[in-house]
C-alpha cells in the first residue's frame, strides 16, 4: 500500500522573489524538493518550469543545470575526497562550461562571493568547517549559473552565527545574481527578510501561504498560528544584523 507524501499541492515561484516552505518534520518538503529536482516523478499532477515539464527526459539536463540545490549537510554530498576546487569545477565540466582556465577562474571568483579566500582550493571538506564546507555548498551550486537555488534545511547543524552568515550571503546572492531561492526550513526565525512569500505545508498538503510578513504576524490557520508561535519567528532581523 502506497502513502501519499504530498497531496494537493499547488504554488507558484516568481522569476526573482522568493518562497519560503515551512514545515515540521515528516511534512513533505524533502519529498517536494526532490519531485522539483526530477528526482522523484509525481504520481499525478504535473510540475513546470518555464512552460517544460519536470522530469521530460528531452529536457532533463538542461533543467539539471538550471535548478540547482543545497542540501542540509554538505559534509554528506561533498566528496571527502576532492579539494575544493574540484567540488566547484566539476560542474562546470560536467556542463561543458569553458576551458580549465575558464574554470579555474569561474572559480575563484565564486569563492570570493561566498565569502572564503582563495587558498581554501586546495583543501578538502574535512580541512574545513560546517559554515565553510555550506559556502562551499554554495560556490558549487552557482558554478553552473542557476536561475533557481532549493535549500533544504540548508541552516541546520549551524550555530547561530554561522546562521546569521549564511542568511546575509543568500540575501546578498539573491539581489546581485538575480537569484530565485526556494527555502525549505522548519525555523521560522529564518525567513522574513529572505522570502517575500511564504507557504506552510502540513502533512503534505499546504494550508496556508501568502505574504511572509502578513502570514507570520496574522495567521488564519490554526495550525499555522501553533507553528508561528512555537517558532519564535519574529526576532529574524536582529539575527541577520
Amino acid at each position: 500500500m502506497r502513502t501519499a507524501v504530498c497531496q494537493d499541492v499547488s504554488f507558484h515561484l516568481e522569476e526573482v522573489p522568493s518562497l519560503c516552505l515551512v514545515g515540521e518534520s515528516g511534512a513533505g518538503k524533502s519529498t517536494l524538493a526532490r519531485l522539483l529536482l526530477g528526482m522523484e516523478v509525481p504520481d499525478s499532477g504535473r510540475i513546470l518550469f518555464q512552460g517544460r515539464v519536470m522530469g521530460d527526459k528531452k529536457h532533463r539536463r538542461e533543467l539539471k543545470q538550471f535548478i540547482q540545490m543545497i542540501w542540509q549537510d554538505p559534509t554528506v554530498y561533498l566528496n571527502p575526497f576532492y579539494t575544493v576546487a574540484e567540488l566547484i569545477t566539476e560542474p562546470m565540466a560536467i556542463f561543458g562550461l569553458g576551458k580549465a582556465i575558464f574554470q579555474k577562474d569561474r572559480m575563484m571568483q565564486l569563492l570570493d562571493a561566498v565569502g572564503l579566500s582563495g587558498d581554501i582550493s586546495a583543501r578538502q571538506p574535512g580541512e574545513l568547517s560546517g559554515g565553510q564546507c555550506q559556502r562551499v555548498a554554495i560556490a558549487r551550486a552557482l558554478a553552473v549559473n542557476p536561475r533557481v537555488l532549493i535549500c533544504d534545511e540548508a541552516l541546520a547543524g549551524l550555530d547561530i552565527p554561522q546562521q546569521a552568515r549564511i542568511l546575509r550571503l543568500l540575501l546578498s546572492l539573491q539581489q546581485n545574481m538575480n537569484l530565485t531561492c526556494l527555502f525549505i526550513t522548519h525555523d521560522l526565525r529564518a525567513v522574513s527578510r529572505l522570502c517575500p512569500k511564504m507557504a506552510i505545508l502540513k502533512a503534505g498538503k499546504i494550508i496556508e501561504a501568502g505574504d511572509t510578513r502578513q502570514l507570520l504576524h496574522h495567521p488564519v490557520h490554526p495550525y499555522a498560528r501553533q507553528l508561528i508561535q512555537s517558532g519564535d519567528a519574529l526576532d529574524v532581523d536582529d539575527r541577520l544584523s
